[in-house]
């Protein structure tokens, strides 16, 4: 049987403060930050704008992480059942690794269908925002070209 060296339990609580500190200060920023998102929403919805601030980033990079993550996990999945799991006889190692990087395939394509239709919706979604301020006379352009068209107005 193991013993747990009497030096183990001082050097555990001269390092937890550096974990734990970190993370500490870590998740108030994150609340701190969402609180601050949710007053902002709150204010928008009193004066009837709609709020689009940091949606975008959120949603490029859900479907960031299904189109990208979810093919690449099965794939790894496939590999690593090819190469560990062992088959009884020779024979049957083929259809061992067809039923693995068939799976690995069918869910692959699955992923990237779910990221070109999330991709699609979230265009269409920015696309309806955009028209719907420029629509509306209370929203100010991002960009104004006649704002800096200075030396074509002088003649």
């Amino acid at each position: 049987m193991h013993s747990i060296s009497p030096m183990l339990i001082p050097i555990v609580a001269i390092l937890m403060p550096l974990i734990l500190a970190p993370m500490l200060t870590i998740l108030k920023h994150r609340h701190r930050r969402e609180e601050w998102r949710h007053l902002e929403r709150m204010r928008s919805i009193e004066h009837g704008l709609p709020s689009t601030t940091g949606q975008a980033l959120g949603q490029s990079f859900a479907v960031a992480a299904i189109g990208l993550g979810v093919p690449f996990f099965a794939v790894l999945g496939a590999f690593l059942t090819s190469i560990v799991v062992p088959a009884p006889s020779p024979l049957e190692e083929i259809p061992i690794a067809v039923v693995a990087w068939g799976c690995a395939m069918l869910i692959s394509m699955g992923a990237l269908a779910t990221s070109v239709i999330l991709t699609v919706l979230s265009l269409r979604a920015a696309r309806e925002t955009r028209s719907q301020m420029a629509s509306d006379h209370r929203y100010k352009p991002a960009y104004d070209p006649d704002a800096y068209d200075v030396v074509s107005s002088r003649g």
